[in-house]
């Protein structure tokens, strides 16, 4: 199939599965060997380190499916479902089941860094909008995901996008650590005149 000749679906192009069944709430358990990536988790852009993450202890029963590197997660409800890639994480880690995990199969034609960064592009988002708007709780079934059209150029376009991408991220992130430092300084300035006016 050669997918760079139209706009093809998301299933042509990956696998989509739902997070780990958890039957009601998930226990935490301190010392269990298992972490999990819950929705909250992925409301910043950091790094889900073995830290921010819930540890529990499944049924071993049946064998779970772990995420792995450069999957992709992408929330099932809420009014804006984001994507967000995967790096490194934590050995033994599942998602809630409120996570879909989407894994790049046409690795050749494919990165999957372009695939999170569509996924979160204007066009993707809107047909996610249209596909929850029904929906009470804005939920997105995952035969909706499955057929989401993309737009896959060539890998050297890919990433490329991604480059640039990455460079206004990191750009974001300095001037948002610049404001906040600045916020800080007009907060303790502020603060000792306030103090020098009531002595």
């Amino acid at each position: 199939m050669n997918v760079l000749h139209r706009n093809p679906t998301l299933a042509d192009v990956a696998h989509v599965r739902q997070g780990h069944a958890f039957r009601g709430a998930i226990p935490a358990v301190p010392d269990g060997p298992v972490h999990v990536i819950q929705l909250k988790n992925l409301t910043t852009p950091t790094q889900l380190t073995a830290e921010r993450l819930l540890r529990t202890r499944l049924p071993t029963r049946n064998p779970p499916r772990y995420v792995q590197h450069h999957d992709i997660l992408l929330a099932n409800r809420g009014a804006r479902p984001l994507a967000h890639l995967l790096t490194d994480p934590p050995a033994q880690t599942v998602c809630s089941p409120h996570l879909y995990i989407i894994q790049v199969t046409a690795t050749d034609l494919l990165l999957p860094a372009f695939l999170a960064w569509q996924l979160n592009h204007v066009d993707v988002q809107r047909q996610l909008r249209r596909q929850s708007a029904g929906s009470r709780q804005h939920s997105v079934r995952k035969s909706a995901v499955e057929q989401l059209r993309l737009r896959i150029p060539s890998r050297p376009t890919q990433q490329r996008i991604i480059s640039v991408t990455q460079a206004l991220q990191s750009t974001r992130e300095q001037f948002n650590a610049l404001m906040q430092a600045r916020d800080a300084e007009i907060t303790a300035l502020t603060e000792r005149m306030l103090q020098e006016r009531a002595a």
